[in-house]
């Protein structure tokens, strides 16, 4: 059940035909500036519509939609695309107007516009204040939320605050980096305040306390303001609403989705506002899917043995057996060539098993996305139930200690205990615990727990990377997938390195930073507005 996003998608249509007159192609115009307050914001009713839309484009079509998600994962140092569509994001030669580029700038704004629809006439209706002052602390975060993922994407943008006419919208100039960061900083703050900590089932799907906290202390590590991080991470621990959950792989699935350890979701209902990524876009092939995302060997190599050591350290490492007495989240995250056994079938990767994966997919590594696939799932694979987890508790414990740590902070076995062992001594995980306190060895285990923890989950392994300043070194490589063969001397059939793992890509020398570090402003807003500059490179 998921009360309050069947009551928002019903009352949807109402509210678009309210706010445009009827016209069908409302979106692909530039906003009209004004909205006629006659018969609208006077109710409860009409808030909640404003509200409605504010969720729909500031969340369900947003700059964090699957498009995105999959398109980053593809461009850090986890995984590539299966087609050559790797070299639009994988490779960051970035059409300006390609499907992310463009869209992404568009559906920002067109959820900033709503969002400014909704804070400018919401003051109108006579409601109960203490609901309508919460409903203003979603929507500030909402927006923040779009300036946050714009900043990450384009750098300083504009900051639009209020309906823009034509003629206004197309004279708009960017704002600095800081100017961004600061307003975000400030709504994430505000927005808090009003918020509870919690909601009941009714009203499940929408912002709790817990969002723009996690994402000012997201943006506070951005900037290396670690104290402060650390301060908003807190918050949300002292809150005492949020757990660990002891089931690992269900908060991924739909089955999980009223996990107290989510902090912000999308919410999906099936068949009428279905999610079409997990159990058809991430699926494997070998098992019906479009298995758009392949994750490479250096991902599976960073899961750690069950001792608790790297594969390198550990005396339980066999390297004939290379997937046995693994950190158990990597059975849960991936599915494993010649392992993984699932609907009563063995998964298979290598190209002389199947023709499915390598054969046939330019960008397969024989590994396959297990997280959000959902074994007994008998529904429309393109319309499934699957949330799409953003934030949860297991981030937020992790980066509090990280956040500390760089801080230079004390750290305790306590504070250990508190955040990152509670993370891996999960029921379904029991990693050994963390006892290293040396800033530096600590660093580099905190770091392999977040991209082992967070794996597959939206935007994180992109926006870590490029906070901790390594995406260039990560990145500029050739990498790798499942081994095929033990005789790579001798092996004809698929290029494979001295170590007989498949060659999946080079690159090397595609990431320039600092002018890859940001995206291309989209050349049909430049075409529109000459006041908007160009990032470089």
């Amino acid at each position: 059940m998921k009360p309050i996003i069947k009551i928002l998608s019903l009352c949807l249509v109402t509210c678009l035909t309210v706010l445009t007159g009827c016209k069908k192609d409302w979106l692909n115009e530039q906003p009209l500036g004004q909205i006629s307050d006659v018969a609208f914001w006077k109710t409860s009713d009409d808030a909640m519509q404003g509200l409605t839309a504010a969720y729909k484009f500031g969340i369900g079509v947003s700059v964090d939609n699957y498009n995105v998600i999959r398109g980053l994962l593809g461009a850090t140092d986890d995984s590539r695309f299966k087609t050559n569509a790797d070299f639009t994001m994988g490779l960051f030669e970035y059409p300006s107007e390609s499907i992310i580029i463009g869209p992404t700038w568009k559906n920002g704004y067109r959820a900033v516009f709503m969002c400014n629809v909704f804070l400018e006439n919401v003051t109108k209706v006579q409601m109960d204040e203490a609901l309508k002052a919460q409903m203003i602390a979603e929507v500030r975060f909402i927006r923040a939320n779009q300036y946050f993922w714009l900043l990450q994407y384009y750098g300083g943008v504009p900051l639009v605050t209020k309906q823009l006419s034509i003629d206004e919208a197309n004279t708009v100039t960017r704002n600095t980096r800081k100017e961004i960061v600061d307003f975000c900083l400030t709504e994430l703050a505000a927005s808090a305040k009003d918020l509870p900590a919690s909601r009941n089932a009714s009203e499940k799907g929408r912002i709790i306390k817990g969002a723009p906290l996690a994402e000012l202390g997201r943006l506070l590590m951005i900037e290396k303001r670690w104290s402060e991080a650390a301060s908003a991470f807190k918050q949300i621990i002292d809150l005492n609403v949020h757990i660990i959950d002891p089931s690992y792989q269900k908060i991924s699935r739909e089955e999980g989705e009223n996990s107290k350890e989510i902090i912000f979701s999308r919410n999906y209902i099936a068949g009428l506002d279905g999610n079409n990524t997990n159990q058809k876009n991430l699926h494997p092939a070998f098992y019906g899917g479009y298995q758009e995302n392949n994750a490479f060997q250096n991902l599976i190599d960073d899961f750690l043995m069950k001792d608790g050591l790297t594969i390198s350290q550990s005396p339980l490492y066999n390297s004939d057996k290379p997937f046995e007495n693994r950190d158990p989240r990597l059975y849960y995250n991936m599915f494993l060539p010649e392992y993984t056994m699932f609907r009563g079938t063995l998964y298979l990767g290598n190209p002389a098993l199947t023709s499915f994966g390598i054969k046939s997919l330019i960008g397969a590594t024989g590994y396959g996305c297990k997280k959000y696939i959902t074994e007994n799932y008998s529904g429309d694979i393109g319309s499934s139930g699957d949330d799409v987890v953003y934030i949860r508790y297991a981030e937020v414990l992790l980066s509090y200690l990280e956040s500390k740590l760089e801080a230079g902070d004390p750290i305790t076995q306590d504070l250990l205990d508190e955040t990152i062992n509670k993370v891996r001594g999960r029921a379904e995980v029991q990693m050994p615990p963390v006892t290293e306190t040396d800033q530096v060895k600590l660093r580099e285990i905190v770091r392999r727990e977040r991209r082992v923890e967070l794996c597959w989950e939206p935007l994180i392994r992109w926006m870590d990377i490029h906070r901790w300043g390594i995406a260039s070194e990560v990145i500029n490589k050739k990498f790798y997938g499942m081994k095929l063969t033990d005789d790579p001397a001798n092996y004809t059939a698929y290029p494979v390195n001295s170590s007989g793992h498949l060659f999946s890509v080079d690159k090397t020398g595609y990431y320039k930073t600092p002018a890859n570090d940001l995206w291309p402003i989209p050349q049909s807003e430049i075409d529109s507005n000459p006041n908007l500059e160009q990032n470089p490179g």
